[in-house]
């Protein structure tokens, strides 16, 4: 399950994420230094904290979406996120479609700009959601545990032809 493959790269979206990213912590520090001119005396130690809780905010919102990602091998589908890995046999594959998608409601997970990762209900029911757009063309998984997955590989066809899967073409 080394091998990476650029058909298996999740479809990529604009790097809007960073900018806002960074809007948000320079008002986050704008805030904090406004505080800390009110009163520096009492409050100087709240300068420290803001300042790496901003940097680790920046950093999470820029390295999310590059973690984000799908290893193919003989064995399975490896789904890389931030958190860690998600492990799909290739005998737990019940059925896989192309879907065109729409996230929905966010039951849990984490959703920033080029990274959606958790669990969705939407019209394709409960599904766990492992895409970095908010809607567009997709994969749906079935799995044989009634489970739901949702991938957005740049080539659907070139990413899952090493599990043997064959994509049936959506219905609705």
């Amino acid at each position: 399950m080394n091998r990476r493959n650029k058909a298996c790269e999740p479809e990529p979206v604009g790097g809007l994420g960073f900018v806002l990213a960074l809007a948000l912590t320079l008002a986050l520090a704008g805030v904090t230094l406004a505080v800390l001119a009110l009163d520096w005396n009492e409050l100087w130690w709240l300068l420290l904290p803001m300042l790496v809780g901003n940097a680790l905010l920046v950093y999470f919102v820029w390295a999310a979406p590059s973690r984000l990602g799908y290893q193919v091998g003989m064995s399975g589908l490896r789904i890389r996120t931030f958190a860690g890995t998600r492990e799909v046999k290739r005998g737990n594959v019940k059925a896989a479609r192309k879907v065109s998608y729409r996230l929905g409601i966010r039951l849990y997970g984490t959703e920033l700009p080029g990274y959606n990762v958790g669990r969705f209900r939407n019209k394709l029911g409960a599904v766990q959601a492992f895409v970095r757009a908010k809607r567009g063309p997709g994969v749906l998984l079935e799995l044989t545990s009634d489970e739901k997955l949702l991938i957005n590989p740049c080539d659907p066809e070139r990413c899952l032809e090493p599990l043997g899967i064959e994509l049936e073409e959506a219905t609705s």
